[in-house]
């Protein structure tokens, strides 16, 4: 192999070729390298980067304007929900109160509290309007029902009942006793108490004309009530 490489020294194994210039940095100065077609224009025109800031600032007040005045229509929009539901909850306070002062004395002030409290008298008020319409019903089967009579005579009658544990049954007793006498009741005036319940009527008696087997009134006078 010796005879392919025949060097006298060590030396002589060296490259005898001039040093190449070496890079103290592989960084290289970003403003030193020209942009491929505008180099011209940058070096002939300095003012490029503050026409670029100024675009930029434009641009960002224009689209800020629109961001403003969106945020402001929300803002108010929430402003008026808020009053709007401020109203409607004072509003319902108000139809609470009202109800509450209807209500028997006692009556918790909560919500949940007046409403039990109303349920339970309108059911009340309820069972009380049948019984009413069923006593209603009954007195007019009592002014309902057609007599025939031949003569008529009117007259008043007054009564008292104290301590009535009702005015509407003392009422009614009393029109279920002129029935049975055959009176018909034209008007009525009445007054109800705790102690006391008074009351006037105005009656038309219903009488009959006694005749004979001819057909005509007898001697005695030819009036009977009707029982």
């Amino acid at each position: 192999m010796d005879q392919f490489f025949q060097y006298d020294t060590f030396e002589d194994m060296l490259w005898l070729d001039d040093a190449l210039p070496v890079n103290q940095s592989a960084f290289v100065c970003y403003r030193d390298q020209p942009i491929d077609g505008f180099q011209a224009k940058g070096k002939g025109n300095g003012s490029d980067h503050r026409n670029i800031n100024k675009r930029i600032t434009e641009f960002l007040r224009r689209n800020r304007k629109p961001m403003n005045e969106s945020k402001g229509v929300e803002i108010q929009r929430g402003y008026k929900h808020m009053i709007s539901e401020r109203m409607r909850r004072e509003r319902q306070k108000q139809s609470y109160l009202a109800l509450l002062s209807m209500l028997p004395p006692g009556t918790k002030g909560d919500k949940n509290s007046i409403i039990q409290v109303a349920a339970e008298n309108i059911q009340e008020l309820q069972r009380y309007k049948e019984e009413l319409e069923r006593k209603n019903t009954e007195i007019e089967g009592v002014f309902g029902e057609e007599e025939m009579s031949k003569a008529v005579e009117k007259a008043k009658i007054k009564f008292r009942v104290p301590y009535p544990s009702s005015g509407i049954n003392s009422m009614l007793e009393v029109l279920k006793c002129l029935k049975a006498t055959g009176s018909k009741t034209r008007g009525i005036q009445s007054e109800f108490s705790p102690q006391e319940f008074s009351a006037v009527l105005d009656i038309e008696t219903k009488i009959l004309l006694l005749r004979d087997h001819a057909g005509q009134p007898n001697q005695n006078g030819g009036l009977r009530p009707k029982m």
